[in-house]
């Protein structure tokens, strides 16, 4: 044995804290500051449909209010702490957003 020992690296991400205004929109830039979702990773949640941009500007980039900010943070948690991924997070979102819009329904009703 040298006389190393394992040691466990532990990486901590700073992240700004923002309570994001409704109707305001927020290019891919901040989105990626306030989520720590990397702006490719949030283009790709767009295409793919797991995140709904309000607009998008004239170079394509897509604008987000702050209910794509949520669910940004909701997907990185789900990959974070849960490990998921493809499919199976398509299907977890798809469920937390059909229990969000009944919360909705209910509070409404």
């Amino acid at each position: 044995m040298s006389g190393d020992t394992n040691r466990q690296t532990t990486e901590y991400m700073r992240l700004t804290v923002i309570n994001p205004e409704a109707g305001k929109l927020y290019d891919v830039r901040a989105v990626a500051e306030y989520t720590a979702v990397d702006p490719d990773g949030i283009r790709t949640y767009c295409r793919e449909g797991l995140v709904r941009a309000i607009e998008y500007k004239e170079d394509g980039e897509p604008l987000l209010d702050e209910d794509g900010i949520y669910w940004l943070r909701r997907i990185q948690d789900l990959r974070t702490e849960m490990r998921l991924e493809g499919p199976v997070l398509r299907i977890v979102l798809d469920l937390m957003q059909e229990v969000e819009r009944l919360r909705q329904e209910v509070r409404r009703g």
